[in-house]
């Protein structure tokens, strides 16, 4: 093969990659629909899960597991410790739910959210490892933001001033001595904590050491205060979400690599593991609701939502699993696999970095093949003289090689090798 023809297949090539990226994407920004995700709750009042589903253009369904449908205020009536704020405005407070009465404080006190969506979980993001980790001081009512970050090195838990980009030999000095009087083993292998002032105290961080340990660490008038942790060191960790609240029952969510769920207690450290067993951190999104009665678990995959309602001790009372609602018709489908048997993705619900991935299209996809198969055969065959056809002809090589890309491309192969001639 000389090498006009290695530069044409090169093009080729180049061009068959360039449209296994752009012809998807435009196709799915033209004609397909996107809508958010179900919102599924448990309803202390039905005492089952209810949720809402968008159909797209501003338009939603309130069901609850049976599929009875309501409209928005009978929705809002089920779930009265979230609309809350609306039974205070009409003066419907205190509300008796389950035997017992709540007003506005006992349901703000017993209120909860926390929500983790899988893209921010580590690895599954761009992250520079620098940290701050503020400086408590009991006598200042707002949260200064440090001046200085954290890094680990194979040896050391260096401090830098982030003004002058100058080592903090001082603090440096100090913390790490005190880590390794503890026993630390470096370096860290997973670093979490809330890195906002906009939170109602700080906790400071959570450090797992090369050993799996996991260390608490603050930082208290330029001081550390560290606590060699009982957390199992065997625990696979994946990432430690940490989200301060008021209520103090736990400090964060310990995420492990096989999917497994713990609450960090106030309770001198004690995991609360949450009985979910569908958890995948690699596509799933967790959010975790809590209320003056129940506590529930909601699994937010690519096809199904799944729920988990629990008592306040954490025992399962009731699950619930909800198939999300496609808002493309079968139509959208069967026209995107006909015309693309692959696609080149760089974008990701699941990641907050480009994440290239290659995907094949469904059975249709045959039959896109066998149609741009067609159309190669009709457009290159000798007896053919539509003059349309004799054109297109004119810039298609008969040979093997073509035949092949089309065989194995489809449009993507027809396309280009009708517009890049052997010249």
């Amino acid at each position: 093969m000389n090498i006009q023809k290695i530069s044409r297949y090169c093009i080729i090539i180049l061009a068959i990659a360039a449209m296994s990226y752009a012809l998807p994407t435009g196709f799915d920004k033209v004609f397909g629909q996107k809508i958010g995700n179900p919102l599924l709750f448990y309803s202390p009042v039905l005492e089952q899960f209810v949720y809402r589903e968008s159909l797209g253009g501003h338009r939603f369904n309130y069901k609850d597991e049976e599929g009875n449908s309501y409209d928005r205020a009978e929705f809002e009536a089920m779930l009265p410790f979230l609309y809350f704020r609306n039974l205070e405005r009409k003066k419907l407070l205190p509300v008796t739910v389950g035997g017992q009465s709540f007003d506005t404080a006992d349901i703000k006190a017993g209120k909860q959210g926390f929500s983790t969506k899988s893209r921010h979980l580590e690895s599954h993001h761009q992250q520079i490892d620098l940290y701050p980790l503020f400086n408590n001081d009991p006598e200042v009512a707002i949260m200064p933001f440090p001046e200085d970050v954290f890094r680990f090195t194979d040896r050391t838990m260096e401090f830098v001033n982030a003004d002058y980009n100058k080592l903090d030999m001082v603090l440096t000095g100090r913390f790490t001595d005190a880590m390794k009087k503890l026993g630390f083993s470096f370096p860290a292998t997973v670093i979490g904590g809330k890195t906002t002032n906009l939170k109602p105290f700080d906790e400071g961080f959570f450090i797992r050491d090369s050993m799996g340990v996991v260390f608490h660490v603050k930082r208290v008038l330029d001081k550390p205060l560290i606590v060699r942790t009982s957390i199992d060191p065997a625990l696979d960790i994946k990432d430690i979400i940490i989200s301060e609240n008021r209520r103090r029952e736990f400090y964060g969510t310990i995420f492990t690599k096989q999917g497994g769920l713990h609450l960090i207690s106030y309770d001198n450290y004690r995991l609360i593991s949450l009985p979910v067993d569908n958890y995948r951190p690699a596509d799933m999104d967790f959010t975790l609701l809590i209320n003056p009665l129940y506590r529930t678990v909601i699994i937010s995959g690519p096809t199904t939502v799944y729920g988990t309602a629990m008592d306040s001790d954490y025992n399962v009372i009731r699950t619930f699993e909800l198939e999300r609602h496609n808002p493309n018709p079968p139509a959208f489908k069967f026209a995107r696999d006909l015309l693309f048997p692959f696609q080149i993705s760089f974008e990701s619900p699941y990641r907050g970095h480009a994440h290239p991935q290659f995907k094949f299209g469904g059975l249709w996809s045959f039959a896109g093949i066998f149609m741009a198969m067609g159309v190669f055969f009709i457009a290159t065959g000798k007896q053919i003289k539509i003059p349309a056809v004799k054109k297109i002809k004119e810039q298609i090589i008969n040979n093997k090689s073509d035949f092949a890309l089309v065989l194995t491309t489809g449009f993507f192969g027809l396309i280009a090798i009708a517009f890049i001639s052997r010249d």
